[in-house]
């Protein structure tokens, strides 16, 4: 196993080596940069953590807290304990980190990389394919854990005058910290695979994920209401309760700061109960992988589908039966090759996990946005300037709104025609024409507009008591703004396509990326400003006829401006459709 095992990571580095020399220069400068900013961030994260931790445990801090525990009582005298509990807590957070990170990193890694056929099949031990897949898929936490977490910690053990041997012992907790979290991942993974398929069961982590993410950003946002309850005193009992004796990442915490002050015995007990406990976990999976890893490879080869029966009745068409039958068929004025594009994403678009990831996030922002428009936060103070305050107030919810179904329609029609990737020549061959193919895509990318933003407009305008008058506008404004922006994102998709992507995020180049930061933020404030301009204007003078006129015209430009936009995008993405060779 050990000759395999050498063969295998000899063999994995000069593959890098080799693809960084011939790589590109720009792939060279970006790697440089990286290794010298996670560099910078090391030696920063150490220099704050050395000298919070000296100022904190010294005499001056503590004199001060003397003083300011006399007038407040409820302050703690003495930081000592709440010092020592700092590694519990920074190593429980690393330790929850890596439990929901591990999964899915070893999912990519054992059953999901490109070489996992022929590592499996080679003449090599099964436990030494599984340890390289083990360790190279924790090759992202070993290095943030070496970046960040291990300066933190020799910076705190050096503010606190602990010597070499704590440093080293940092390196080896650090080294076995993965270990138990990751063994229990691969356990757990390697056992879902034999019931799911590898790549569905990557999906509900990504949304997971996207849950979780979310979690830290309504936090984030909750910022001004949290902060007060962990500003408390009673905040740092929380920094001892994650130094509970249970927890294995106690067991290391309580070994380094033993060690550091030179306690044998404590330093002994907790470091062999944490070594034996992650190294152990390890032994297990090393165990079950040569049957288990080698079962979820079979069923993941195997995994072909169920054979259909064949239909004894004729199929008059293939035409989608069922709600998207239906709904494609309400869609008047579009042809019949349209709707049924609108039809067929539309039933794509359900079946990947990774579609509902992508909103998950944007509609989280657009809550909060929400939230603080409804209740103030967001409100604007119009007694500054009337005119500008009223027509702001008027049509600010217009841009939640507009974010919300901005976002949904990215995920509905993500690239364009990039998401039919290289399936694309079947369109290629199928009785429908460039202009009727462009026309259903940019339906697809138009629906969350009239769809989902006309009942959430609604909804916004009876809790804020909008006038009819403003609803309409709002409505309006909406409508033509969803329009030029779904046609500007489905032209240039068109445009610069990428066919040959193998992850659903590569589905947009870099010129499309780039020319949408330029021309969405200029097409939106040529025609919302004509809008909102024109309001302005027709407020300051007062209304009447004149104003009426005024606001008229603003609205004309705006209509202009989109559709101008609307028929260059459409053109250029039309001509881009029948430039395309597969």
């Amino acid at each position: 196993m050990f000759n395999a095992l050498y063969v295998l990571t000899r063999a994995r580095l000069q593959v890098a080596r080799n693809s960084f020399w011939r790589g590109g220069i720009g792939r060279k400068l970006g790697a440089v940069a990286m290794i010298t900013l996670l560099g910078l961030a090391a030696v920063g994260t150490y220099n704050v953590a050395r000298f919070l931790v000296a100022a904190l445990s010294g005499p001056a801090f503590s004199d001060v807290l003397a003083e300011a525990a006399a007038q407040s009582p409820g302050l703690p005298t003495d930081l000592a304990p709440y010092i020592a509990a700092v590694p519990s807590a920074v190593l429980f957070g690393a330790l929850l980190m890596l439990v929901l990170s591990s999964f899915s990193s070893l999912l990519n890694a054992l059953y999901l990389s490109g070489d996992i056929d022929m590592l499996l099949v080679a003449p090599v031990p099964m436990r030494a394919v599984f340890t390289l897949k083990f360790f190279s898929g924790l090759s992202t936490q070993y290095l943030l854990l070496g970046a960040l977490l291990m300066p933190m910690l020799i910076g705190y053990g050096h503010g606190l005058g602990y010597g070499l041997i704590y440093t080293l012992a940092v390196v080896l907790v650090l080294l076995l910290l993965p270990l138990l979290p990751a063994g229990l991942g691969a356990l757990l993974v390697m056992a879902v695979v034999r019931v799911l398929p590898a790549k569905r069961a990557r999906e509900i982590i990504g949304v997971i994920g996207g849950l979780v993410g979310l979690s830290f950003y309504l936090t984030s946002q909750l910022s001004r209401q949290v902060a007060p309850i962990l500003a408390s005193p009673g905040s740092l009992n929380a920094l001892l309760a994650s130094d509970f004796p249970l927890l294995p990442s106690a067991w290391a915490a309580r070994s380094l700061v033993a060690i550091g002050e030179g306690q044998a015995l404590p330093a002994l007990v907790y470091g062999a109960i944490f070594a034996g406990v992650s190294l152990a976990v390890f032994a297990g999976c090393l165990l079950l992988a040569e049957r288990l890893y080698y079962a979820g490879w079979s069923n993941l080869a195997g995994q072909g589908g169920r054979v259909r029966q064949r239909r004894t009745e004729p199929e008059a068409t293939a035409a989608p039966t069922g709600w998207l039958a239906r709904f494609s068929d309400s869609l008047f004025g579009l042809p019949v090759q349209a709707r049924a594009i609108v039809a067929k994403d539309l039933r794509l678009f359900t079946r990947d996990l990774r579609n509902l990831q992508q909103i998950i996030f944007p509609l989280a922002m657009a809550g909060v946005w929400t939230f603080q428009l409804l209740f103030g936060a967001g409100r604007v103070n119009a007694a500054t300037d009337a005119a500008i305050g009223a027509q702001l107030q008027a049509f600010g919810s217009v841009g939640i709104v507009f974010f919300i179904c901005l976002s949904l329609s990215g995920a509905l029609a993500g690239g364009g025609i990039s998401r039919e990737g290289r399936a694309y020549w079947l369109l290629q061959v199928a009785p429908i024409s460039p202009a009727k193919l462009f026309l259903g895509k940019l339906a697809l990318a138009y629906l969350p507009y009239p769809i989902v933003g006309t009942p959430f407009l609604l909804l916004l305008a009876l809790i804020g008591g909008t006038p009819p008058d403003v609803i309409l506008q709002q409505w309006l404004l909406l409508l033509m703004a969803g329009l030029g922006c779904a046609a500007i994102a489905m032209g240039l998709g068109a445009v610069f396509p990428r066919l040959n992507w193998e992850n659903p995020s590569q589905q947009t180049t870099w010129q499309a990326g780039c020319l949408s930061g330029i021309i969405y933020p200029l097409y939106l404030l040529l025609a919302v400003g004509a809008v909102i301009g024109g309001g302005i204007a027709a407020e300051m003078i007062g209304g009447g006829l004149t104003g009426f006129g005024i606001q008229s015209a603003g609205w004309l430009i705006a209509v202009l401006i989109t559709a101008l936009a609307t028929w260059a995008a459409t053109g250029a993405g039309i001509a881009g459709l029948r430039r395309i060779e597969v």
